[in-house]
Formats: C-alpha cells, sequence, structure tokens
C-alpha cells in the first residue's frame, strides 16, 4: 500500500489531529480519500477512529460520564485546536514541489538563447497547485499565478536579496505581483493556518 499524505510517516498510521480533520472534512479532497483507504485496509485506525468518533459525540451531547477522563481530554484539546484562530500560532510550513517548468523543456527541445517566451512552472504542496507565470515587462519582469485548491483567501510574498514584492489572493486564488528586476528569489504563500514555501525561484534570463 503506498504511503499517503494523511498517513504518519513516523507510524504508519493516521493521527487523532487528521482524524478529526477527516470527520468533520477539512482535508483535501485527495488526502481524504487516500485516507479513508488507510482506514479500510487497517483494522488498528479503523478502531482508533471509531473510538474517536464515539467520544466526540459523547463531548457534543455532553454524555461525558461514560467516556475514560483521558479520553475526554483528549477529544476536548482536539477540538478546540480545531476551533482556534489560526493566529495561535498553529501553522503548518510546507515547501513546494516543482512539477512542471517549461525552461527545462525548451532546454530539451534545444531552444536557442535570446528573448525568452513567459516560463510557466508548477508545484504541488499540500493539496494545493501553484501555477506560478514569469514574464518580461520592459527592464524588469513579472511574475503572475494562480493557487488552486481548497477556496482560500491569503498573500504572496517574492523576497529577494534587496527587496520584496506582495499581492493579495483574489476570489479565483490568481495573484499579480508588482515588477522585479530578473534575479534570484523566495517565494512563499500565505493561507489559513498553512505556508507554503518556493525557497529558490529564478526570475529573468534562464535559457
Amino acid at each position: 500500500m503506498l504511503r499517503s499524505a494523511a498517513v504518519d510517516s513516523t507510524t504508519d498510521h493516521i493521527s487523532a489531529e487528521q482524524m478529526v480533520d477527516l470527520m468533520e472534512r477539512r482535508l483535501p479532497s485527495v488526502a481524504e480519500a487516500q485516507a479513508r483507504q488507510h482506514l479500510a485496509d487497517c483494522s488498528a485506525c479503523t478502531a482508533e477512529m471509531a473510538r474517536l468518533e464515539h467520544t466526540i459525540a459523547l463531548l457534543r451531547t455532553e454524555a461525558l460520564e461514560d467516556a475514560p477522563r483521558d479520553v475526554q481530554a483528549r477529544a476536548a484539546r482536539l477540538l478546540s485546536a480545531r476551533n482556534a484562530p489560526a493566529a495561535q500560532g498553529l501553522r503548518r510550513r510546507v515547501l513546494a514541489a516543482l512539477r512542471f517548468d517549461s525552461a527545462q523543456r525548451s532546454l530539451a527541445a534545444g531552444a536557442r538563447s535570446g528573448q525568452p517566451a513567459a516560463r510557466q512552472l508548477l508545484f504541488l504542496a499540500a493539496g494545493h497547485e501553484l501555477d506560478l507565470r514569469i514574464a518580461q515587462a520592459g527592464a524588469q519582469w513579472s511574475v503572475t499565478g494562480q493557487l488552486l485548491g481548497p477556496d482560500e483567501s491569503g498573500e504572496v510574498t517574492l523576497h529577494g536579496p534587496t527587496e520584496s514584492r506582495q499581492a493579495a489572493l483574489n476570489d479565483l486564488g490568481e495573484f499579480a505581483l508588482p515588477p522585479v528586476p530578473s534575479g534570484s528569489y523566495a517565494l512563499s504563500v500565505r493561507i489559513a493556518d498553512l505556508d507554503i514555501e518556493v525557497p529558490d525561484v529564478t526570475v529573468g534570463y534562464t535559457v
């Protein structure tokens, strides 16, 4: 069985926090499908899921006398963490994985150096897909894109050695950063309780 993003790599089981996310339908669709497949194959996680569902149901109906105190406390902490604002520090940081770079395709096709066409890069991170476009804008370069996945508001920041640019995601997850000089940058997308990081983005002539 393939190990999924919804499975704790240190235990090969679904964590209690991820089970709560699954019950409350907070997982991205791919991660949810992987978690349910793991539950179908893992009797230990299935039993833990059933116990957690029962305990949370008891908490929500205030029928606490049937649940052990340690289980009550654990479920209460999980519910409290899920209902707390992201500003309390419960943030995750993930590195985006590059899945496509049109500049690499141009090199493989033997494209000549010179005025480059708009460059497209595709990244995957935590159930989201980041579509990044880099194009020449006069003496500088425009960096635009779109974050695909669960609908969330957020902002994008492009960090350079001497300056940075920032833009908000619109209702479609699109963004357009102010033009920047060519160079090496880091890009971050901040949404809800998640920071998606692209540590090395080359802006400018790459072929």
